[in-house]
């Protein structure tokens, strides 16, 4: 059968690399006239010279340039399948890795993850970071979903499934409810507390004081969620959350919905690869059926 040697192809990349076959033959552990006869050998499987001999440096000829191209690419697959194989990177994923961006757990129901736990031969890891370092994990496969707020920026391989949407609200003590007759104007220089880092949602809210020509005084900053709950349930600032984290909060009967941005809801998506098809998936399909 027509096929190619690849130790003779080994032996032309690694000359290609050096430039010497004396050297070559050092590092391969050989004599010199066996790297010559290989070379040898190659070129006529070819049908082509491979390198302009000179006094003591080999130079690749156009077909040889051609040829190392082809010589990189394959003996670097062949290292990457080296690697995988005995990592056992190659065997059936026995995890299922999510990623959720920063300030999701203020309107993501984690029931949606729940029934993952069920499945006792997959265990499901959980982490929040911001939301393009996930989504460069996601693409270089070392997470399986990830739950964000926008679809925006994805690439072409990625599948992106609408999951749900959540109102937003705007919540304080009940010691404020006296002002809810004139919302949203009532909310001029009133004590908020705001979030830390920038979101959709804190752009939202940006936009929705401007609009409304809205000045409150702003006491602080803060992600935590919890943290959220605790300024609003003592009185201290009126905050602006999604539906999901509004329920949370009014289950402390001091804290009251002052009025509601109906402008403005945050929708939950789950991204994954298109070549993606492990648990993950079927997940997103059978929340998306929910909320259709």
């Amino acid at each position: 059968m027509d096929r190619l040697n690849f130790n003779h192809f080994y032996y032309f990349y690694i000359v290609s690399k050096i430039g010497s076959i004396k050297s070559a033959a050092e590092k391969l552990h050989v004599s010199q006239p066996t790297i010559s006869d290989q070379l040898k050998l190659l070129e006529e499987y070819f049908e082509c010279s491979l390198f302009q001999r000179g006094h003591r440096q080999l130079t690749p000829t156009p077909e040889g340039k051609i040829a190392l191209e082809y010589a990189e690419k394959i003996f670097d697959l062949s290292s990457d399948a080296t690697f995988r194989l005995r990592n056992k990177s190659l065997l059936p994923k026995k995890s299922l890795d999510i990623g959720i961006t920063h300030f999701l757990s203020h309107y993501f129901l984690y029931d949606t993850i729940l029934p993952l736990f069920k499945q006792q031969d997959v265990s499901v890891n959980v982490k929040e970071h911001e939301r393009h370092l996930l989504l460069a994990d996601l693409q270089a496969g070392k997470i399986d979903l990830v739950f964000t707020d926008s679809r925006e920026n994805l690439l072409p391989s990625m599948d992106a499934y609408r999951l749900s949407s959540n109102k937003t609200f705007i919540v304080g003590h009940k010691k404020f409810k006296k002002n809810k007759t004139d919302f949203p104007e009532c909310l001029n220089n009133m004590p908020f507390f705001n979030y830390a880092n920038e979101s959709m949602l804190k752009n939202e809210i940006r936009l929705f004081f401007s609009k409304n020509r809205l000045t409150p005084k702003i006491i602080g900053e803060a992600d935590d969620i919890e943290l959220l709950k605790l300024v609003t349930k003592h009185g201290h600032a009126f905050t602006i959350v999604p539906e999901t984290a509004k329920q949370r909060f009014c289950q402390n009967s001091d804290v009251v919905v002052l009025g509601e941005i109906n402008e403005l809801q945050t929708a939950i998506w789950g991204i994954i690869n298109k070549s993606y098809d492990g648990p993950g998936r079927k997940l997103l399909i059978e929340q998306k059926k929910l909320n259709d």
